[in-house]
């Protein structure tokens, strides 16, 4: 499984190049002009990220921000490690569970978060659209597609549905890539595909339906992802790590008051095509870490043991 896989090179990354981390740190002493290399989820994460260079909020805070899209945490937190970048864009399972096998790594900053409503919700769980799954409870003994095994999508997928009476110990999860999903549910192959957005709205423009709003049914308002470092990087940067926190923070205020301007930018920015820009339920932005959702995060790491 890519989970025990992931956990397994971290610790190796660990304990083989910790020792070189850090050395390329870009420069800057405080307040001075400093690369920072970023690497953050392909799509709308990384595509926040290279709006904010875009508008200059980086550029305004001495800081030349090099973004690379990643293919998810699991891929981003080793090379942080070994310093192939100096800060990585994730979902919080990912960084909690390196964290938990002595990995030193530290969040920095927040990173996506879903809305308060299912409606404002950027997951989903589909299922085809002739599917005999008509209710959340339908799913038990079938087979859910998550994107990675022990991740934010399995840990969300199972919490919000236990909440609603489903026995989440009989379903079989299966790991298939967000953008082969909706193929994967019209050729039959899972029964039911946890997305996120485009791929929700491209998979109900293909006739698939929604049974279900995971990160929401989780918890309203939910801390999805996090920006985060190696703690030596930290260490010799504190400057360039509040500089880059002001930049993120000025992006997201710019975002929120202005949505309709980064809807025009994704499909610069990403693969993603106009009419889904336009269609898409975005995530949202904030300033700071949300600890409640850190708090539940980890209570639900050890509930369904994905920080085993």
């Amino acid at each position: 499984m890519r989970a025990f896989v992931f956990a397994v090179v971290l610790v190796a990354l660990c304990a083989s190049l910790l020792g070189a981390c850090g050395d390329d740190d870009g420069g800057g002493g405080e307040g001075e002009q400093a690369t920072v290399r970023v690497q953050d989820t392909a799509g709308v994460p990384s595509a926040f990220l290279e709006y904010g260079v875009e508008e200059g909020f980086f550029k305004d805070r001495q800081l030349d921000v090099q973004v690379t899209p990643s293919q998810g945490g699991a891929t981003v937190v080793p090379a942080v490690i070994a310093g192939d970048t100096d800060i990585g864009g994730s979902n919080l399972v990912s960084v909690l569970l390196a964290q938990s096998k002595d990995v030193p790594v530290e969040i920095v900053a927040p990173g996506t978060f879903v809305r308060g409503t299912r409606e404002q919700d950027f997951s989903a769980i589909l299922v085809p659209g002739d599917s005999d799954i008509r209710s959340p409870k339908d799913l038990e003994g079938k087979t859910l597609a998550v994107n990675t095994l022990k991740n934010v999508a399995e840990l969300t997928a199972k919490a919000s549905l236990a909440k609603q009476g489903v026995d989440v110990s009989t379903i079989e999860l299966a790991e298939v890539d967000f953008p082969d999903m909706n193929g994967a549910l019209a050729q039959g192959r899972v029964d039911a595909a946890f997305q996120i957005e485009p791929f929700v709205s491209l998979g109900l423009k293909e006739g698939h339906r929604i049974v279900d709003r995971p990160y929401v049914g989780t918890k309203p308002g939910l801390q999805i992802g996090c920006y985060f470092t190696s703690e030596r990087y930290q260490a010799e940067n504190e400057d360039v790590v509040e500089r880059f926190q002001q930049g993120l923070a000025d992006t997201a205020e710019a975002i929120e008051r202005n949505p309709a301007a980064f809807r025009k930018f994704l499909p610069e920015a990403s693969e993603i095509p106009p009419p889904a820009a336009e269609n898409a339920v975005l995530p949202t932005w904030k300033a700071e870490n949300d600890q409640a959702s850190l708090d539940l995060t980890e209570e639900l790491m050890d509930r369904y043991g994905v920080a085993q």
